[in-house]
């Protein structure tokens, strides 16, 4: 062959080579298609539960007690993201949660001499397929995240352990923040406004009042219940979490009103119910049997209470302060329950922790006799279980 037919033969390689086709514009098509499955049942209740071990999300049918899937949500290929308090906007049809990247023993960011924390994140999804939308930097342990009545706004709670114990005398040193993201749309497109509060030591869990111009937060490290004023970005009172010394108040709830804040004190193993002003006030004391988590109001009269230590639930009639019903679970039922929920037409919820290390559970209770019905299998370690109405 000659030197022009290999040169000719050359670029006839080469065209068939570069020939790929019609791209898949041409087609009406995007380039990067989304192929996550979308999660959804049409008319059912739904419930969303982050997976802190698993780095998922597990999307639940609630009205059939099974699982639909569940989609990764993390931002690091290697780390424990620890996905954290998943929260549903119904409206914007956005899940909103935290990435809390726990210390763990086998990351390649501990060292022999010791780790330094990461900073989180707060993440919007998609509801749909929990595809992400876009996230904002939060400061070192954020903990817990709740949206107002409006939607406008989310709030984060740091649960900062590190600076807690820090070898220091300066209180403030020591104190960690509650921070604000507004508006809650701007997450999704990575640009909301964050702004802080230097709260207390070990701020644990915060909720709004009505209409978003207090917080409530329940301060572990302080054995408090700090209000602080939404608008000037001040703190206004700081209470008593109870009678007990210490309390360790840790998980904080409140009624559909507003009205009512439940504080669940760990070590007084009491759930005190707090008028919800800008100096909370003690309405209520119930002893409870095991270490109270985040309870679930049923109406403004009753809560029902998840505890650990043993695992379990209590039904609490706020009006006596008395325990009207209890029941204990094996660990193979529902091991360590952390969050209890309520639907509207009054079906009752718990999240079971399990050990931390392999699955947990969602389990549907008799609302009388507070048995199981039902459980549903989630990932490892899972946080608090949101709901979303049909």
């Amino acid at each position: 062959m000659t030197g022009l037919a290999l040169v000719f033969a050359a670029l006839l390689l080469l065209a068939g080579c570069g020939d790929e086709g019609p791209s898949p514009a041409a087609h009406g098509e995007p380039t990067y298609p989304n192929r996550r499955r979308e999660l959804v049942s049409p008319g059912h209740l739904l419930g969303y539960v982050a997976n802190r071990q698993s780095d998922t999300v597990s999307v639940l049918d609630l009205d059939d007690m099974l699982e639909l899937g569940a989609a990764p949500v993390g931002r690091d290929p290697v780390d424990i993201d620890g996905p954290r308090s998943a929260v549903v906007d119904p409206v914007a049809r956005v899940l909103y949660l935290v990435l809390s990247y726990p210390v763990v023993s086998d990351s390649p960011h501990v060292h022999a001499h010791g780790s330094t924390p990461r900073a989180g994140y707060l993440r919007a999804l998609a509801l749909d397929d929990l595809r992400p939308l876009g996230d904002v930097r939060l400061a070192v342990a954020p903990d817990d995240v709740t949206l107002s009545d409006d939607g406008a706004s989310l709030a984060v709670a740091h649960y900062d352990t590190a600076r807690a114990i820090a070898d220091t005398t300066d209180l403030d040193a020591k104190r960690a923040t509650v921070a604000f993201a507004a508006p809650a749309s701007g997450v999704a497109a990575s640009d909301a406004t964050l702004s802080s509060v230097m709260t207390c030591i070990a701020p644990a869990t915060v909720v709004y009042g009505p209409n978003a111009a207090r917080a409530y937060v329940a301060c572990t490290g302080e054995d408090s219940l700090v209000v602080i004023d939404t608008e000037r970005a001040t703190v206004l009172s700081r209470v008593p979490a109870g009678a007990g010394a210490p309390n360790k108040p840790y998980a904080l709830t409140r009624n559909a009103s507003g009205t009512r804040l439940a504080l669940s004190n760990q070590v007084a193993q009491s759930v005190v119910v707090f008028s919800a002003g800008d100096t909370p006030a003690p309405v209520a004391t119930v002893r409870v049997p095991g270490v109270p988590y985040f309870s679930a109001w049923l109406g403004d009269a009753r809560l029902l209470v998840p505890v650990q230590s043993p695992s379990g639930a209590a039904l609490v009639d706020v009006t006596t302060g008395t325990v009207v019903a209890s029941a204990t679970y094996a660990d193979t039922v529902c091991r360590n329950p952390s969050d209890a929920r309520v639907s509207a037409d009054g079906r009752l919820f718990i999240t079971c922790e399990g050990d931390h290390f392999r699955e947990g559970t969602v389990v549907r209770i008799d609302p009388q006799t507070l048995a199981v019905e039902a459980a549903v299998t989630v990932g490892v370690y899972p946080d608090r279980l949101a709901v979303l109405e049909p």
